[in-house]
């Protein structure tokens, strides 16, 4: 059932030809119905008005043989009762109709039977609705329902009556019952011919959809396809374009797009390797001045003692920014590789817990600097991972730096935990914290936050970035909280072995995640 759905949900073709088959069913069915109704209406009614004329005649004509009856004192009116009832001694299917004579007070008068019908007709098919009718006036009147026999055999029909007085008898009532058989034939032969031709036209309607549809989805199908290409990176697809119609237009604008598209990703391709091969050689060509330059800085800085307090200050300053301006370049280098995608992991088991605790140590000079305290949770048992120490130690030592700078003179907790696939390492500071707006952003080169999260030391705007670029190489990944005035949360967790998946995407918990 759900490869059903799925496959509904995903042809085009299938959702278009179901809607017109519903709605071709239901317009086919209420219009058949409709004509159903108004051509069996019309057959009735028009039965109806012959079967009350011919009625209201053979009622007039008995009362009018019983009054002239009535004029003969020895006239034998048993005789002329079975005349009347016997007109109609064919069977109803034969004649059309059934006559039956009944006396009001339900008694034998002037030797006429209190009941006689014809053919066997039993006198109760005559509806009680109909009989408390014709009692209560002398007009004629009618009524559908049910000619049934002493045999069992039931057919539908109408009821003709009226009452009038035969002379020295009373009063009698006299019906004369239609069927309806012919027009239940007529009517049946029409609605199996409705249905025939409700199927043929649905068919035709279907058919008619299913080849259309296909004219129209199928360049829509090989434009997907085109386009899914184009994802996986094949430029070189394009439509079939035949004739100058819709279709037509809609391959030649798709094949125009993607020809610009093409043209366009082979120009920022161009662009992205002459700019990553300008950072690389523009890295690589510094080293040498640099190289120079801090040899000649250190040999001023080593003699600032003989100089006036102000060189000797800017010495001081020449030499920090020669050590900033060094980092600098080795970041550049290092989001070069990233970029061509040379970035190579040198893999090694390594106990992650005595790294981070080796990188706190190396730290805390700058804690104290900042009047932080760092606190490891977690970090008495080694944990094993398999991953490239270098690249994980820069990872540790970025998020630690991060959050000493914006810690405002509080705590910083580092966790560590793990489960049987993976383990993570939590950095959670108390400082400024950290907008939720800028969660998404707070990982990309050169980005600097909000006033709440400027940098105090001033890095070089590059370590984050590198840290989940590190992250990732590791099939790992980064996720972090913040919130204004309560601090920030980073946590890094990475798979045990090199190449598994992550089961449990963060293992030290914290207040809210986001996907990064």
């Amino acid at each position: 059932m759900r490869r059903v759905l799925n496959l509904f949900r995903r042809s085009l073709f299938l959702k278009v030809f179901s809607l017109t088959a519903v709605i071709s069913m239901a317009l086919i069915y209420l219009v058949g119905s409709n004509l159903y109704g108004r051509i069996t209406g019309g057959i009735f009614d028009e039965k109806i008005a012959s079967a009350i004329s011919e009625g209201r005649a053979a009622i007039q004509y008995a009362e009018y043989r019983f009054t002239i009856a009535g004029l003969n004192p020895k006239a034998d009116y048993r005789a002329l009762t079975e005349e009347v009832v016997k007109s109609a001694n064919v069977s109803v299917q034969e004649s059309g109709r059934e006559v039956i004579l009944l006396n009001a007070r339900g008694v034998k008068a002037q030797s006429i039977p209190s009941v006689s019908t014809s053919n066997f007709l039993e006198p109760e098919s005559v509806p009680e609705a109909l009989r408390k009718k014709i009692r209560e006036s002398s007009d004629l009147d009618w009524q559908r329902g049910e000619l049934r026999y002493v045999n069992g055999k039931v057919i539908p029909g109408i009821f003709v009556g009226r009452t009038f007085e035969i002379p020295r008898a009373g009063k009698y009532e006299m019906y004369v019952a239609y069927d309806f058989l012919a027009q239940q034939r007529n009517i049946d032969l029409i609605g199996r011919s409705l249905w025939v031709t409700g199927f043929l036209l649905l068919a035709l309607i279907l058919l008619t959809a299913s080849v259309v549809l296909r004219m129209v989805i199928r360049p829509v199908q090989v434009a997907a396809e085109i386009a899914e290409s184009l994802t996986t990176g094949d430029l070189k697809n394009r439509m079939n374009v035949k004739g100058e119609d819709e279709i037509a237009r809609l391959g030649v604008a798709f094949n125009q797009m993607a020809t610009t598209l093409a043209e366009q990703i082979a120009r920022l391709e161009n662009l992205s390797r002459v700019q990553q091969r300008f950072v690389s050689d523009v890295s690589h060509e510094l080293r040498t001045p640099l190289t120079t330059i801090r040899m000649a800085s250190d040999v001023i800085h080593a003699a600032r003692s003989n100089f006036d307090p102000t060189v000797a200050r800017s010495a001081e300053l020449l030499l920090s920014q020669i050590d900033k301006f060094e980092l600098l370049l080795q970041d550049l280098l290092e989001v070069s590789r990233f970029d061509a995608e040379a970035a190579v992991l040198s893999l090694d088991r390594i106990d992650i817990a005595n790294l981070v605790r080796r990188s706190a140590e190396d730290l805390s000079i700058l804690a104290e600097e900042k009047g932080t305290t760092l606190r490891l949770n977690g970090f008495q048992a080694p944990v094993f991972v398999e991953a490239d120490p270098r690249r994980i130690e820069r990872i540790i030592r970025n998020l630690i730096t991060n959050a000493i700078d914006h810690s405002e003179s509080r705590p910083v907790d580092v966790t560590i935990a793990e489960n049987e696939s993976a383990i993570s390492v939590g950095v959670r500071d108390y400082g400024v914290g950290l907008s939720s707006q800028y969660w998404s952003r707070v990982f990309d080169r050169f980005w600097r936050a909000d006033p709440s999260r400027s940098r105090i030391r001033g890095g070089t705007g590059l370590g984050l970035s590198i840290a989940k670029e590190d992250a990732n190489l590791h099939g790992g990944e980064i996720r972090v909280w913040g919130e204004l005035g309560k601090g920030a949360h980073f946590v890094l967790t990475l798979p045990k072995k090199s190449g598994h998946r992550i089961e449990s995407s963060t293992i030290v918990e914290i207040p809210t995640e986001v996907n990064l």
